[in-house]
């Protein structure tokens, strides 16, 4: 289960980077590439690895409660690892239903980006931040990528540079709703 759950992350990478691309380029006004297909097999890798990953979490919770000891403190990374993953589904579940749209006189029209709304797709990018700073290493370690220092601090930059682009088109897009 472990290694597809490795095999659902590098698809969720891939996808990952070209959602955000293709995506804050939408925000900014660009035509792009349709995104529905992308966006539905991101969200399904998405939705596979939540329930991977609580299935393995509630057998670590369950291997601890029978072992006696805990060692929470001790564990603490792997504990910010499950939490910020978890912390990430409540606004990932905002941006799906603020960024689905309705279809009105056969246009495609968004919701109203309210400031609420905005908020909510900030914390989505720090919670990914989050989420991804605590896990790149272990998850090419997992890969079997020998000197997995170096090419986190790769990956960091990357994810980093998607997740400013995305907070910069999140905040344009709401700025021209708020002039509107």
């Amino acid at each position: 289960m472990r290694k597809f759950n490795m095999f659902l992350v590098i698809g969720m990478m891939i996808l990952f980077v070209v959602h955000g691309v293709l995506g804050t380029t939408q925000l900014f006004g660009a035509e792009s590439v349709p995104n529905k297909m992308i966006t539905h097999s991101f969200m399904t890798l998405v939705f596979i690895h939540i329930i991977i990953t609580t299935i393995l979490t509630f057998r670590t919770l369950y291997a601890l409660k029978k072992s006696g000891a805990s060692y929470f403190k001790n564990n603490g990374l792997f504990w910010a690892r499950r939490i910020s993953g978890f912390a990430i589904i409540i606004p990932m579940v905002m941006h799906f239903t603020i960024f689905s749209g309705v279809i009105e006189n056969g246009a495609y029209r968004l919701v109203e980006f309210t400031t609420g709304r905005m908020i909510s797709q900030i914390l989505l990018v720090a919670s990914l931040a989050v989420h991804i700073v605590s896990n790149i290493r272990p998850a090419l370690i997992s890969m079997g990528f020998k000197g997995a220092g170096k090419l986190s601090v790769n990956v960091l930059v990357i994810s980093s540079a998607i997740l400013l682009l995305s907070s910069v088109g999140f905040l344009f897009y709401y700025l021209v709703w708020v002039a509107l």
